[in-house]
């Protein structure tokens, strides 16, 4: 699985261990996303209980384009809705934001 960095390999199974989603693939897809670096997790943290996710709480936040279209992503993957435009994220992100949300997509589809 790809991670940016040990910090987001240790957020991500961290968040999946507190709230007991190891075998969730939705939470998991968000997860990944929601921790992939120190900025995100930042300022969502907040957002993330044990009642779930509360994507208001996330979109009140300023994010720059790349992170929006990451995080829409997050939360399609999330309640299999959104407002995610694919060819928008195509034209924003870099390459490290593609590869984050591309291994959310396999996360999404296999549970890994």
């Amino acid at each position: 699985m790809y991670f940016f960095n040990q910090a987001h390999q240790d957020d991500f199974y961290s968040l999946i261990a507190k709230y007991k989603k190891n075998t969730d693939k939705e939470y998991m897809a968000a997860f990944y996303i929601l921790s992939a670096d120190t900025e995100i997790r930042h300022k969502v943290d907040r957002c993330i209980t044990y009642a779930g996710i509360d994507w208001e709480c996330v979109f009140q936040e300023d994010w720059s384009s790349g992170y929006r279209l990451l995080l829409e992503l997050a939360e399609t993957l999330f309640k299999s809705s959104g407002t995610f435009d694919l060819a928008h994220a195509l034209n924003a992100w870099d390459e490290y934001r593609f590869e984050i949300a591309m291994q959310a997509i396999r996360i999404r589809k296999n549970a890994y």
